[in-house]
């Protein structure tokens, strides 16, 4: 059919691979890779995936938050990281199950990209988030279809 659109996806990258331990309501910078627009082929959103497991069963509403830091957007200069004084650039929420404790992986999508970014997630589980964890990102644009 004529005048449809579809999503075309550019390669998933991996932001965090083999994270460190995070305590409940500490922040950890996903910081192994950066998200820039070479790399994300200037697709204005992405779809991303927490691979992770928890110290103990997580309780009713556990989530851990994803958050953007804006990098070089004047010159060299970065916005502020993210952090419990500065929770600004949110954008999203991982959802995990009640009583998740094992391995497990959890979507976000339709976050908005901008030029160059990195990502942070913060923990609001109540529980420690073990060693191993992992952030990936696919990029995402609609494109008329052939």
């Amino acid at each position: 059919m004529s005048d449809e659109v579809i999503w075309t996806y550019a390669s998933q990258v991996t932001l965090e691979d083999s994270g460190a331990s995070g305590a409940s309501d500490v922040f950890i910078a996903a910081n192994d890779d950066t998200l820039e627009s070479g790399v994300h082929s200037n697709f204005p959103l992405a779809d991303f995936v927490l691979k992770a497991d928890f110290g103990a069963a997580v309780a009713a509403g556990s989530v851990v938050n994803l958050y953007r830091q804006d990098l070089n957007i004047d010159s060299t200069n970065d916005a502020p990281a993210p952090a419990t004084t500065y929770k600004h650039l949110f954008v999203g929420s991982f959802v995990i199950p009640t009583g998740t404790s094992a391995t497990g992986y959890y979507p976000l999508t339709d976050v908005p990209l901008v030029a160059d970014q990195q990502f942070s997630i913060e923990n609001k589980t109540d529980q420690n988030i073990s060693a191993g964890w992992d952030l990936k990102a696919t990029p995402k644009t609609y494109e008329p279809a052939a």
